[in-house]
């Protein structure tokens, strides 16, 4: 059982029965400036860092993109890294990643791309994040985890894999049906649930705690806890009206562009997340985004059920509040309101 009261716990906390439990503090990582200054001024409460860097290629190459200058922070500071292995080095994602999942000597030298990646700069292990994998390609993306988990286990080097949030066992759906929990799990040391992106076609919360429940309700069907990590958003989108794909917003994007049109943010208490809406050049908008309290719900969760820890996506966005969460230095700025909010009980 977790705490029973927030004031004055961080992560690394213990529970009241002193029976010790500790989360990790996963973070995802792109290269921004931002990014980096965040890696730098919050070293200390990042367990481990999740670049986006490598991408995979049609022959199972990886192309690199490392930011030298995070590696070298991470470095210095001892953060383990878990390097991102993505298929979005090809405009044509599934095309790709089904290629190299189907062809036996492509996944291979994949594989072996991704050993000798991680001894020649000795990072702790992996993080698989493969979009758009073809449903049909269920067994082949088992098989990879098995064959890289059997090819990295020996080294003790960490395999983990970041996988959509699922409510319920559908092979056949078109984004998570190649998505076995239960399978992937086997050989995984820790599965992330990205538990967000509730809405992107049409405006709504980017991750209410009602969808975050049902999505970790069905993971600890298929999953024991101890491998799993929840994935959580610390962005927002920014929906035009009517119609179109959002634009991805910041924490300190959303708050800037409320002050500028002198719009009203709702908290609105049944999503547990804030929203806006405003108008530019007679254009509606419509703006769900994270803050520090939508953050804090999902923390509860995590630590209620007993996950083995977060995933952060990503650094750079977040909310500077939340920092005091994954610190053990309490909730100091818990009680402050997100600027120029007010509550709402309904979806509006």
């Amino acid at each position: 059982m977790a705490a029973q009261s927030w004031p004055g716990w961080g992560i690394k906390e213990r529970l009241p029965d002193n029976n010790p439990y500790f989360i990790d503090s996963d973070w995802y990582y792109a290269n921004e400036d931002i990014a980096r200054q965040d890696l730098q001024l919050h070293a200390r409460q990042i367990d481990h860092l999740i670049p986006f860097w490598f991408g995979i290629t049609e022959e199972g190459g990886l192309n690199s993109d490392v930011d030298q200058e995070a590696e070298r922070i991470a470095e210095e500071a001892g953060i383990p890294i878990l390097a991102i292995i993505h298929n979005y080095s090809s405009r044509e994602y599934g095309p790709l990643v089904h290629r190299v999942l189907t062809n036996e000597a492509i996944r291979r030298n994949l594989i072996r791309n991704i050993v000798r990646l991680v001894r020649a700069r000795q990072y702790s292990g992996v993080n698989i994040d493969f979009q758009f994998v073809p449903p049909r390609d269920r067994p082949n993306l088992t098989a990879f985890m098995r064959e890289l988990y059997e090819a990295l286990a020996p080294l003790r080097k960490q395999v983990t894999i970041s996988v959509p949030a699922e409510l319920e066992e559908n092979p056949q759906h078109p984004f998570s049906g190649a998505f076995s929990y239960r399978d992937l799990a086997r050989y995984s040391d820790y599965l992330y649930v990205l538990a967000y992106d509730e809405h992107f076609a049409t405006p709504g919360p980017v991750a209410s705690i009602g969808f975050v429940r049902r999505v970790m309700d069905f993971a600890e069907t298929q999953v024991p806890v101890v491998k799993l990590k929840l994935g959580i958003p610390v962005y927002g989108y920014d929906w035009v009206q009517p119609g179109g794909f959002p634009l991805t917003l910041s924490y300190a994007d959303a708050i800037e562009t409320a002050q500028a049109h002198g719009a009203t943010i709702i908290y609105n208490e049944e999503a547990q997340e804030p929203h806006f809406t405003y108008t530019a050049d007679v254009v509606r908008h419509i703006v769900w985004f994270e803050d520090v309290r939508s953050f804090l719900v999902k923390l509860e969760a995590v630590l209620r059920r007993m996950w083995r820890g977060i995933g952060v996506w990503r650094l750079g966005q977040e909310d500077p509040r939340i920092w005091a969460l994954v610190d053990g230095r309490g909730l100091p700025t818990i009680s402050q309101e997100t600027p120029g909010t007010r509550l709402s009980d309904s979806a509006g």
